[in-house]
């Protein structure tokens, strides 16, 4: 499902939740048009690994604000997200532990997020012009001529 999210006061389309994955990632091409500054980057001691076992060494982490929905139909967390340098038709990538954190129920189906806030069930629905592009992209990135891949990433020595 690929929904619009509010980090670091913009609105970050094309971000992808994962409920396959177990942590949450901010790629290094939204990390530098969002404006963030490589000194606010904490170290990351750990890889990642993609569906391959093909080790990628994050950059760092940041801790960000988020804000997922709209008005009254919102809820913000903030998030550690580790910052990568790969190729991705994503921004961002929410996984396990933030969907956890925010009490959410996805339904990819309907393309719909619901999660508990202070005014009841918040709703998020998801972008099915922005999935279709996404999706088209990443079979793109799969067979360019660099080898590079959209996987699935795991946390690593976990």
């Amino acid at each position: 499902m690929v929904i619009t999210i509010i980090l670091a006061n913009a609105n970050l389309h094309r971000t992808l939740v994962d409920q396959g994955s177990s942590t949450d990632i901010l790629f290094k091409s939204a990390f530098d048009k969002l404006g963030l500054q490589n000194k606010e980057l904490r170290v990351y001691p750990n890889s990642l690994f993609g569906l391959e076992d093909t080790p990628i060494q994050p950059l760092r982490y940041i801790s960000l604000h988020t804000t997922f929905g709209k008005g009254t139909q919102s809820s913000t967390l903030n998030i550690d997200y580790i910052v990568v340098n790969v190729s991705s038709a994503y921004n961002a990538l929410i996984g396990r532990t933030t969907l956890n954190q925010l009490a959410a129920v996805v339904s990819t189906p309907y393309l719909c997020m619901k999660f508990p806030n202070l005014e009841g069930i918040a709703t998020i629905k998801g972008d099915q012009k922005f999935l279709r592009r996404c999706y088209n992209e990443s079979l793109n990135f799969k067979e360019n001529p660099r080898g590079e891949k959209i996987n699935t990433i795991e946390l690593g020595g976990v």
